[in-house]
C-alpha cells in the first residue's frame, strides 16, 4: 500500500513554495493530495486554484515553480515527487480555447 498522507508540516512547506512563486497570479487555494502516478508510484498532486479569470502563470514561471517545489521536498527528505495542476476559472479556459 502506498503512503498517501500529507502531514501538516509537509502541506505548509508546499503551500509556502507555491505562494512565494505563484502568489502574484492570485491564488485562492492550494491543495496537496497524496496519490499514485500512472505507474503506481506515490506522488503528491498539488492543485493550485486561482481567484482571477486572467490569473494563469507564465509557463516558464510554472516550470521553475515545480523545480523549486521538488527541491524543497528533497530537502525535507520527502521521497515523493510533486506535480502541479493549475485550476483557472472557466472564463480563461473558454477564451484560450481549452475544454
Amino acid at each position: 500500500m502506498v503512503d498517501t498522507e500529507i502531514t501538516p508540516a509537509l502541506k505548509d512547506a508546499i503551500e509556502t513554495v507555491i505562494r512565494q512563486e505563484l502568489g502574484r497570479f492570485g491564488i485562492a487555494q492550494v491543495e496537496a493530495i497524496g496519490t499514485e502516478d500512472h505507474d503506481g508510484d506515490p506522488v503528491i498532486r498539488v492543485l493550485v486554484h486561482y481567484s482571477h479569470a486572467d490569473a494563469e502563470p507564465d509557463p516558464k514561471v510554472a516550470s521553475e515553480t515545480i523545480t523549486k517545489l521538488n527541491d524543497r521536498l528533497f530537502e525535507l527528505k520527502e521521497p515523493r515527487f510533486a506535480y502541479i495542476s493549475h485550476d483557472v476559472p472557466e472564463v480563461v479556459r473558454r477564451r484560450r480555447g481549452r475544454p
